[in-house]
This record gives C-alpha cells, structure tokens and sequence, in this order.
C-alpha cells in the first residue's frame, strides 16, 4: 500500500510504502504525523480507512458523543438475519471450494487449476531455460574464436539470439575467402598496358605484301624463274667472300661472277623488300613480346575479388596463346616470302576473330572495384558473415527450430492454463462474482443488524474497561427528536454532565475506547474491503495516568487484526513507543522514523530491534547521531538533544551540569540546558561546525572521565593523521 506524496512540502520522499500489516512510526511533533493520517483518509473507496485522531473528531456539532448502537436483535429481524448469514454461508463455502481449486493441493496426486498452471509454467520455464542454455554457451563458443576473431568481447546470448534470424551456413570456399578478407592488409591492383592489335590492319599489310614481287633489273639466265636456285646462289654469296672456293664446286668462283650475283641480289628494289618484309616481322615480334609481358597477378586483389582475377587470367593466358601462335604462322609466312621475292605468294591470311578487348575492360574494373574498395566495411561484413555461419551451424547441431516449436506450443499451453485459472479466480473476484454477492449479503445483514442495535452495549464496554481508573461513567441519554448521545455521571454522588467538561487526558481515553469500540462493530460479518486502521498520537502528554490500558487495548486489537488489515500508529511519545511495541517482530512489522533536518521531514527504515530506541535517555544519542549525519541539518539543531542528554546523565548521576560543562571552555554558555530562548542559539554558535559542537560535547565527558560512557553510545571513534578524532 502506497501513500503518494509528492504534492506535500514537508517530507523529502515522495511517497511511503506500507508493505507490511503492522506500521510503527515514531516523530517528533511537526513532523508530518498527522498529514500522513489525513493523507490516509483519500485511499478510499479501495480502502475502509478507520482514524483516530483524538476527541475533537468524534463529537457531533453539539458537542456531543455520538451513541454507537451495536446489538442485540429483535427476534423478527433475528429471523431474516439468520436466513441471510445461511446464504452468506453457502457463498462463501463455494469460494472456499473454488479457492481450493485455485490452490496447491495437500495431496500431490490432486490435480486443479493451480496444478495443471504450475505444470505448464514448469515445462515453459524448463524449454526456456534450455534454449537460454544454448544462447548462452554457443555465444561463449563464437565468443572464443579467434583465428580470426568474428565477435566482440562482449559478445553475450542476446547477441546470439539477434544474429540467428540471419544466419546462413557458408561452403569452405566462402569460408576461407572471408577469413583471407578479415585477415588481408591493403592492396593495390596494378594497371596492365594491353598491347593495340589491329588484326584487320595487320592482314591487310601481310597479303599486301605476299602478292608483291620485285622485278629483275640485273638477268641472270640461269637463275631466271627458279626460286630454289636464287635462294641457292642468295646462300652462297651470304656465306662465301669474295675469291673464295666454291664451296659446292671447289673451283674457285670467278670474280666476273662474284660480280654479278651482288649486283643481283643487291638492287635496291630487292633491298628495300626485304626490308619491308623484315620490319613487319618485327613488328609481329613486338606484339608477341608485348603480349609475354602480359601477366594478372591475383595476389595484388582481395579475396573477395581472387577467384574472378584468377578466371580472367586464364582467359588472358588462353588468348595469349591462341594469338601468339597466330602471330607466328604470319611471321613464318612472311619468313618464306623473304624466298620469293620475285614471285607471288598465293598464302591467305584469316583476321584474327578474337582479341583482348573484353579481357581488358574487366580487368580494368576489377582495379577500379579493388582500389576504391573500402575494407574496413569489407572486413566488417566477412566478420558478420563467418560468425552468423557458426550461430547456424550451432543452431541446426542442438535442432533450433524443432526446440523453438516446442517453445511456442508450451508457450500455448501456458497461456491456457493461465486463462482457464483466472476464468475461474473471476468467478470469485470478477464483476458480478461471488466476492461482490457476498459483499452484497453482507451489506443486508448491516442493515438488518443496525436497525436493532442496543445504544446501551457501547457505554457498558467503555464503563468495564474504566471502572478502577476514573470515578465516572457514561450514561446514554436522547435528546428532544430521539437521537442517543452520551453524558457523563460521577459515581459517587450521581450528578451528570456533558462528556466536553471532562479533562483533556480523559477525553482523550474516552475517545479511544470509543474508536476501538467501532473498530469492532458487527465483527461477525467477514469484511471484504481491507481495512487501514490509523491511530494519529492516541495518547497525549495528558494520558500518562491511562497509557497502560491504551497499550493494552492497542496490543489486543493488533492480535486480532484480519490478514487483509494494516494498522498504522503514528507518534511522538517515546515511553509510549516503546512500550507499544515491546514485543513485535522487525521482520514482520515495519518501524519508521521521522526525521526532521529543519526544512524537510526524511523516512528512516529501522530494520533491526538493536537500531531502534531502548530507552528515552538511548533515544536521545540517537537522534544526536542521526541529525549529525545529515549534510542539510545545520549545527544549531544538534544543540536540544546534547542539553537534554547533559541534563539526563547529570540528574541520574547526582553531578551538578554546571561543573560538569565548566571543564571545557564555551560548553557552559552552549549547553545550559533551559537558559535560552530562541532568538540566542544560533548566536552562541559563533560560527562553529557541527564537528567542533560534538568535539565540546565529547570533551565534557572526556574531562569528567567519562569517554567511555560517550563511547557505548556514540561508538568507536576514529582519529586522523594528526591524532584528532574525527566524527
């Protein structure tokens, strides 16, 4: 139960948390005690919220106590109460029966709603555990790979988890080219300068000169028309020299001869053919040597690019070959013309069909593609690639789809037995269910029960419980239109009086016993709507003679709270705090103290009893300690509770404070207690911190030899480098 205070100024939290039935709250006055009870009265209509708050809230405006009416039925109404409290019964005897179902069974062999939900949960949360298991240990896997590394440090299960929806398996080619990819530096492709081969150019100059035939300027008869002789006779000239022996013959060859046969071979039409013919040999010899330079090297490409760099220098060395060899049969048959240089050659000369073109172009593209190519993103995308491969390989080894399947038609049967228990919880709790009909019975039998009420029964209760405590009681009387209200007689000499010119303490008891009178008003009828019983400072600093029976009745009602109850007490008297509380658990019940820094009220948890106060004298350390570990409380604040603790300790110990403070410069002026007002604290401050005030307060004991009492309850203190004692 949450209490939301956010629009209140006085206190530091926006809201109190009520999380246990039984709230103690312990705070000095201005605290915001009583905003929290006013702030309580809103929880309505989802709350019955019951406050006591002292007399003044239960007079009417006559001044007057209301008479309470609570019970003893008339015999017709008695009658139809019975028919209802049966009906009520039969209701509430099939919420038990439905509760059951709705319930673990005693018997583990009974199966119900509660079960058969537990069981589907129970193998939903198994299937779910077993697939966070393999989330979990596959991303450690992934996680371990490092030649090469495919996933971050942090790599965990909802990675994991992210990559299964795109994870594709990969071949052991695609596997290599993305790890040569993560691992690969930089790298340039080269420019290739492909040779320009004008096949059609090149046949048309090859035919041109294989019709060509140079005419015999010098007649050698003997030559005339045979080529085997020129060839014959151009050989021998070439190896012999002049006045030489024939070296067919053996004569030796006539100078006349010699003579002839160089003015022969030697004209310049022949001269200048040959030449012709020889440079376009080597101009064949050029394009083969250009074409043997040619070479694609993959190594200077990403693996991403290899395979197809690799294709295409086949098709390159492929080409290569197929021009070299065509290159050659033309050289070889201008080769042969060098021998018919008087005749035609009917050769014919094909033109290449092929050539390097296409080669060229995608060689180029695949250099611009490798060059521009941005690795790091490459290198990236191989990562993501090669891991996703091994979140599928992971996946299809421990069945991933059949086990998701599983998942989902649990997450079904889950679903359903979810559905089929709260279909049968709404029988009870829903709109028109059992809860509301009960509820609905319920309101009948108040009816019925407070149309007859004995206004008497309230008063005798209050009588019993103050008979050997005050010498009055309370009478009820009606005034003139019949409405009960009660006065008060003094039992010994019997005059009557209003219930207002009682004392302020006795008022107050009154009130109480009144309050807790309603509390239990028609306490037979089961009460649906929780209750939040507040009790805003039951008893006031007028209540000392009556604080036994107030704890009393405050320790009854706490033992026979319902389990859908919480009862709230709100105070600021310690001996009535400690007292009310004797007894109770921590760790059932919840303590709270309200804390005042100066501007704003703080919440303190008190979880354990050795936190808490003990005594009054304790309580006033504790609060000394609290208000000096706060940064926003300011010095000043510190002062009431070390008065209070010097005049406590001094009075129990018989030690005049005056001389108890006079060993310690300033301390007499500072802490004599009850010599100031007001206005004057702060100004015989003189500017000290919070640490100087406590370093004075503990010198008062410490030169009274008294540090270890300042210890037990102050705890161990801690010295700096200097050997000063730092608090």
């Amino acid at each position: 139960m949450v209490l939301d205070l956010s629009s209140i100024e006085v206190f530091e939290e926006d809201q109190i948390d009520f999380d246990k039935r039984v709230t103690f709250i312990f705070g000095k006055n201005g605290t915001g005690k009583t905003t929290i009870a006013e702030e309580m009265k809103k929880l309505t209509p989802g709350y019955d919220v019951m406050t006591f708050q002292g007399f003044a809230n239960i007079i009417d405006e006559n001044k007057r106590l209301n008479a309470v009416v609570l019970g003893e039925e008339n015999a017709t109404i008695s009658r139809q109460i019975e028919v209802k409290k049966a009906e009520l019964e039969a209701k509430l005897s099939e919420v038990d029966r439905i509760k059951k179902t709705l319930k673990k069974p005693e018997d583990d062999s009974i199966s119900n709603f509660w079960t058969k939900r537990a069981k589907a949960e129970q193998d939903y949360k198994e299937q779910e555990k077993k697939l966070d298991n393999f989330y979990s240990q596959s991303a450690s896997k992934i996680k371990k790979i490092d030649k090469p590394r495919i996933s971050s440090t942090s790599y965990n299960k909802r990675n994991f988890q992210d990559d299964i929806s795109g994870a594709v398996l990969l071949s052991d080619g695609e596997i290599k080219q993305l790890t040569a990819t993560i691992l690969s530096e930089v790298k340039v492709a080269p420019e290739i300068v492909f040779p320009k081969i004008d096949f059609q150019t090149l046949v048309v100059g090859v035919q041109s000169i294989l019709k060509k035939t140079v005419i015999e300027r010098v007649k050698i008869s003997r030559l005339e028309n045979n080529t085997e002789k020129r060839e014959f006779a151009k050989t021998g000239l070439q190896i012999h020299k002049k006045g030489d022996v024939c070296a067919f013959c053996g004569s030796p060859i006539p100078d006349a001869t010699w003579d002839e046969l160089v003015g022969y071979f030697s004209a310049d039409e022949v001269k200048n053919f040959q030449i012709e013919i020889q440079n376009k040999m080597g101009e064949i010899d050029v394009l083969i040597d250009q074409l043997n330079a040619i070479k694609i090297d993959a190594n200077y490409f990403y693996p991403s690019f290899s395979n197809e760099v690799k294709s295409l220098g086949e098709q390159l060395e492929e080409e290569k070959k197929a021009i070299t060899i065509y290159l050659t049969s033309i050289r070889k048959i201008l080769d042969e013309k060098l021998k018919y240089l008087f005749e035609e050659l009917s050769d014919t000369v094909d033109v290449f069909s092929d050539g390097l073109e296409n080669i060229e172009t995608r060689y180029k593209e695949l250099v611009k593609e490798n060059n521009e190519n941005d690795l790091a993103t490459k290198q990236q995308d191989a990562v993501d690639k090669l891991r996703k491969h091994y979140v599928k390989k992971y996946a299809n080894e421990f069945g991933y789809d059949a086990e998701i399947v599983t998942l989902n038609t649990l997450a079904a049967s889950k679903q359903l037995r979810e559905t089929e228990y709260d279909s049968e919880n709404e029988k009870v709790t829903g709109t028109g269910g059992l809860n509301e009909i009960i509820r609905g019975i319920q309101d009948e039998i108040t009816t019925l029960q407070n149309g007859t009420k004995n206004e008497m029964l309230l008063a005798e209760n209050i009588n019993r419980k103050l008979k050997h405590m005050v010498s009055f009681e309370l009478v009820h009387v009606e005034d003139d239109e019949s409405r009960g209200f009660y006065r008060v007689k003094n039992s010994a000499t019997g005059c009557e009086r209003d219930i207002t010119e009682l004392s302020t303490g006795e008022k107050n008891v009154i009130a109480f016993l009144y309050f807790i009178e309603k509390i239990d008003e028609v306490k037979d009828i089961l009460s649906i709507t929780p209750r939040v019983i507040v009790f805003d400072d039951p008893m006031s600093s007028n209540d000392d003679g009556m604080q036994y029976l107030i704890i009393e009745e405050l320790q009854k009602l706490l033992k026979r709270l319902s389990d859908t109850d919480h009862f709230i007490l709100l105070t600021h008297n310690k001996h009535f705090y400690l007292n009310v509380k004797y007894g109770r658990d921590y760790r059932k019940d919840r303590f709270i103290r309200f804390q005042s820094d100066g501007s704003k009220t703080h919440f303190v948890i008190i979880d354990k009893e050795n936190d808490d106060y003990k005594t009054s004298y304790e309580s006033l350390w504790n609060e000394l300690k609290l208000l000096f570990g706060m940064e926003t409380v300011s010095a000043d604040l510190l002062l009431n509770p070390i008065r209070r603790i010097i005049e406590t300790y001094t009075k129990f110990n018989a030690i005049n404070k005056g001389n108890f403070c006079s060993t310690v410069d300033g301390a007499m002026k500072l802490f004599n207690v009850n010599s100031h007002s007001i206005d004057d604290v702060e100004a015989e401050l003189n500017g000290k911190t919070k640490n100087e005030v406590i370093q004075m307060f503990y010198d008062c004991f410490a030169y009274n030899n008294k540090e270890d009492h300042f210890r037990s309850f102050w705890g161990e203190l801690v010295t700096d480098e200097s050997g000063n004692i730092v608090f």
